[in-house]
């Protein structure tokens, strides 16, 4: 099996919340950041027939690197990397030395409602926060419109930033913040789904979060 570059990039993406991968049969990646505030499954194109803990996802892909273009076998306890003339073999870590994410899909409870947001606004807002030196975004209904909102809630003095999400607000007022170091997104569109029940969901064609979130 030879890995993507997709399917690095999203391996590189879940070693930003969890250095531990465990990667199981079928065509599905999950991980779960060592808080436990962030979930997270992608689709991919290989697909994997053995179960393999990965202790260090960086570390993999770094050997991965040692080849121009490696061959990965699964075996029953360990991956062999194989290139021209060369080979290396790398053992799996059990799955109680990793923190993994449930099996299923989470539901989202009572949704507000969903809207596609564009990775602009979203790049945008997180780039406002860091430059402003602020510690939250938040998706802000005002009765018209929905903002995508660079904010510190506890300081009602700081500096603000806003991006148009949303033209029409179909529900009441509200206010939903998410620290912003949870937003560890690949870049894509996403529909997101808004919970007052303390979690966002991001969904694109081929990867999901699910974010913990407060509503204030």
């Amino acid at each position: 099996m030879k890995l993507s570059n997709e399917t690095v990039a999203v391996l590189k993406n879940f070693a930003a919340m969890n250095p531990s991968v465990v990667l199981r049969p079928g065509k599905v990646i999950r991980t779960v950041s060592t808080q436990k505030t962030i979930i997270a499954v992608a689709s991919v194109d290989e697909e994997f027939d053995t179960q393999a803990g990965i202790y260090d996802i960086s570390r993999f892909l770094s050997t991965l690197s040692l080849f121009k273009e490696p061959e990965i076998v699964f075996g029953e306890n360990r991956f062999t990397v194989r290139g021209d003339r060369t080979e290396l073999k790398y053992t799996y870590t059990s799955e109680n030395m990793i923190v993994t994410p449930p099996i299923k899909d989470l539901v989202i409870p009572n949704p507000i409602t969903t809207i596609p947001v564009e990775w602009k606004s979203i790049e945008s807002a997180t780039r406002a926060a860091g430059v402003l030196q602020l510690p939250e975004i938040a998706f802000v209904c005002d009765g018209d419109t929905i903002t995508l909102t660079a904010l510190d809630h506890k300081t009602p003095t700081a500096d603000t930033f806003s991006v148009v999400v949303a033209d029409n607000c179909e529900s009441k007022s509200f206010r939903i913040i998410i620290n912003v170091g949870n937003i560890k997104l690949m870049p894509n569109d996403y529909d997101v789904t808004l919970s007052n029940e303390g979690i966002v969901h991001f969904k694109s064609d081929a990867i999901q979060y699910w974010v913990a979130s407060e509503s204030i």
